[in-house]
C-alpha cells in the first residue's frame, strides 16, 4: 500500500531568495534540529546527485536524498531512503509565488513500513520530519525579509492514504 502525504506552507520571501536560502544546506541547521552532518555526493541540485546525512527528529536515521529533478526556485523531485528505515519516500517540492508570498508545497509518498516503532509508521514519520523542518524554514525565510513585510507562517497539512499497490516502485506525480 502506498501511503500519501501532502502540506504547504508560506513565507514573505520572494521565491528566487527563498531558494537561495533552501539551496544552502548549511542554513538547514540553523533553524531545525532534524539534520545533521549534511553533505554532497556529486555536483549540488544536480539530477543523479544525493544529499546524504543524519536525521535526528523525529527518528534518528542515516538518510540519502536522490535527487531526479530540479528547477531552481520552481521543482524539486526526490527519491529519499535509508537501509536503518524500512521504508522509502518520493518528495516533490514546489516553490511558488502568491498573493505576495513564498508557497512550498510538499507531496509525498510512502512505501513500506519503519524497522522502529512510531505513531503512524511511515506516515507519522514523514509528517512529523515535513511539518518540522518546514515550518522551521519558513520561519528562518521570514527573519530575512524586509521588517516591513508581514510575518505569519501559514501552514496547511493535507494527508491521505492511497488505495493503490505499489510494486517495488514508488507512485510518481501529484495525487
Amino acid at each position: 500500500m502506498c501511503q500519501h502525504f501532502s502540506y504547504s506552507v508560506s513565507t514573505v520571501l520572494p521565491r528566487d531568495r527563498v531558494w537561495e536560502l533552501f539551496a544552502d544546506i548549511e542554513n538547514w541547521p540553523k533553524f531545525s534540529d532534524v539534520y545533521d552532518t549534511l553533505k554532497w555526493s556529486g555536483s549540488p541540485w544536480t539530477p543523479g546527485s544525493a544529499l546524504l546525512g543524519s536525521i535526528h527528529y523525529p527518528h534518528p536515521l542515516p538518510f540519502r536524498y536522490v535527487l531526479e529533478i530540479c528547477e531552481p526556485g520552481s521543482l524539486l523531485t526526490y527519491v529519499a531512503h535509508s537501509t536503518a528505515a524500512g521504508f522509502a519516500t518520493h518528495r516533490t517540492v514546489r516553490f511558488d509565488e502568491l498573493h505576495g508570498r513564498t508557497w512550498m508545497q510538499v507531496d509525498s509518498y510512502i512505501v513500506g513500513e519503519p524497522g522502529f516503532a512510531i505513531a503512524g509508521g511511515g506516515y507519522g514519520f514523514l509528517k512529523l520530519l515535513t511539518e518540522r523542518w518546514f515550518q522551521g524554514f519558513a520561519r528562518f525565510c521570514d527573519k530575512h525579509a524586509d521588517p516591513r513585510q508581514s510575518f505569519a507562517v501559514y501552514p496547511q497539512v493535507h494527508g491521505h492514504i492511497e488505495n493503490s499497490v505499489a510494486d517495488d516502485t514508488i507512485a510518481m506525480g501529484r495525487g
